[in-house]
């Protein structure tokens, strides 16, 4: 329960951080004319780290907030952070923590239901179709890009979790 509880408080810790990076440093760069999304790497984290419950109501809080600092759509990303968190919390049960194949495979499903999401209720609020294939074009560059990011920041946790774990198993006694 304690090694539970320290692992938690560390990846709360590391997510609030990956969520500042995005708000302040973030926001206004792009890369090959996307942006990075940590917020929703952190989304795909948590619900592979933590399950379907965790992960659902994480990306629940973590889009409310997103949605009260960015959104000009209010919902926009509650409801697609919220949807994503489930189906990847729900795919947790057959997820290997060690296996980066997985990971890539999720993180590309996230970005894809994401950019979905995100063009539906633009359509269904605005009624404002873009180019489908412009929306491949930016689900798949954000794909690449959210990859790169999702394995070093996932790396960082599982070896924070290690080290914790293993420093755990030592000491025996952490309060």
């Amino acid at each position: 329960m304690k090694k539970k509880l320290l692992t938690f408080v560390y990846i709360l810790i590391l997510i609030t951080i990956i969520f500042i990076f995005q708000m302040f440093i973030i926001n206004n760069r792009t890369l090959f004319g996307v942006k990075p999304n940590l917020i929703l790497i952190s989304t795909i984290i948590v619900s592979l780290w933590y399950g379907l419950y965790a992960g659902t109501f994480y990306s629940f809080v973590i889009g409310l907030i997103t949605d009260l600092l960015f959104g000009n759509t209010f919902g926009l990303f509650t409801v697609s952070y919220t949807m994503i968190g489930a189906v990847i919390g729900y795919l947790n049960t057959t997820y290997r923590k060690e296996n980066k194949v997985s990971l890539i495979y999720l993180t590309i499903l996230a970005t894809f239901l994401f950019e979905i999401i995100s063009y539906i209720i633009y359509a269904v609020t605005f009624h404002v179709f873009a180019n489908i294939f412009y929306l491949l074009i930016q689900a798949f560059l954000g794909s690449l890009l959210n990859i790169v990011i999702v394995y070093i920041v996932y790396s960082l946790i599982y070896k924070i979790a290690e080290s914790l774990d293993h420093r755990l198993k030592q000491d025996g006694n952490v309060f």
